[in-house]
């Protein structure tokens, strides 16, 4: 009985601390009030109308007729059952390995390149933020230019170097092909804010650690493995899971350059998604992926953040 009875009264003065908590800094919550607000409007209420539209037979054009009906767990089980929705989801995971490996890597490499100091580097440090900074769509339209079988320079260029073949290439209408050559937009455009994240990081780690290990033999790739990496670990984790929600949420590149195709080839859930939205009026349904995909992301972030506490352990 001892233990039952201090826990009831742990749970009666819980309460009371709470509220003289809040009448203590009353003036403090009331200006994190309107923010609060503001959160619940923008982010929670759309959360919520989602999920709850996501168990509604939805359909934009019998809802002004008929209206919605709930029909409980009904949109997940045909999605799971759905071959489309396997097929997009194996493309969204191709798609995101490939660009968070490549934007993590290449961000990496130029991060360390810049930190050495070399004569002009101020100047790459201005200019490799161009991708960064350009409107995603406008940078699709300006690839989709370069890829062109006909005008693109990518081709002409390979035609200069001696590939003939490669002349007239379409590499946005095979499914081979397509999807690389998105992920390398998407890679060109990303890894900027890797880079100079990286370089902000490298340029905090004291030099003396990497003197007294000179003095001490070390070659530089051995002061990178044994010094760099393991003091970039924890940034480059939150740069992994930030990539990682970026590239599998991704949509606008994607549509711009192929819109799904060809044949499916670059299908991805954002692309998918938006088609049971917008081109079969679908809401219900849409929710019901976009629920899923939320669960998917939430789920492969978990995993690493405990993989990671792991390793720090």
């Amino acid at each position: 009985m001892e233990p039952q009875v201090r826990m009831a009264d742990q749970q009666r003065s819980s309460a009371p601390a709470f509220w003289v908590a809040l009448k203590k800094n009353r003036v403090a919550y009331a200006f994190v009030l309107p923010a609060l607000i503001v959160v619940g409007i923008v982010i929670i209420y759309p959360l919520l109308e989602v999920v709850i539209t996501s168990f509604q037979r939805y359909n934009l054009l019998e809802v002004l007729t008929k209206g919605s009906s709930y029909i409980g767990m009904s949109n997940y089980v045909e999605i799971l059952k759905d071959p489309e929705f396997w097929h997009s989801l194996w493309i969204t995971t191709i798609f995101t390995a490939a660009c968070v490996s490549l934007t993590i890597g290449a961000g990496l490499a130029i991060a360390l390149l810049l930190n050495l100091e070399f004569p002009g580097y101020k100047v790459l440090s201005v200019a490799i933020l161009l991708p960064w900074v350009m409107p995603r769509v406008a940078s699709s339209i300006l690839w989709k230019w370069i890829y062109d079988d006909q005008f693109g320079i990518l081709n002409y260029l390979l035609s200069l170097l001696g590939f003939e073949d490669m002349s007239t290439f379409a590499w946005l209408a095979h499914s081979s092909s397509a999807l690389w050559a998105v992920i390398i937009v998407v890679v060109w455009q990303s890894f900027p804010f890797i880079a100079v994240t990286l370089l902000a990081a490298l340029q905090s780690i004291s030099i003396e650690i990497y003197e007294a290990a000179k003095i001490d033999g070390a070659s530089p790739w051995q002061r990178l493995r044994f010094i760099t990496l393991p003091l970039l670990r924890n940034i480059l984790g939150v740069l992994t899971v930030i990539s990682t929600i970026w590239d599998f949420k991704a949509f606008d590149q994607m549509w711009v350059m192929t819109e799904g195709g060809p044949a499916g080839g670059t299908m991805i859930l954002g692309i998918h998604t938006w088609m049971n939205a917008f081109a079969y009026l679908r809401m219900g349904r849409a929710s019901a992926l976009a629920v899923i995909m939320l669960l998917l992301v939430s789920a492969v972030t978990l995993i690493y953040l405990k993989l990671f506490n792991r390793g720090e352990e």
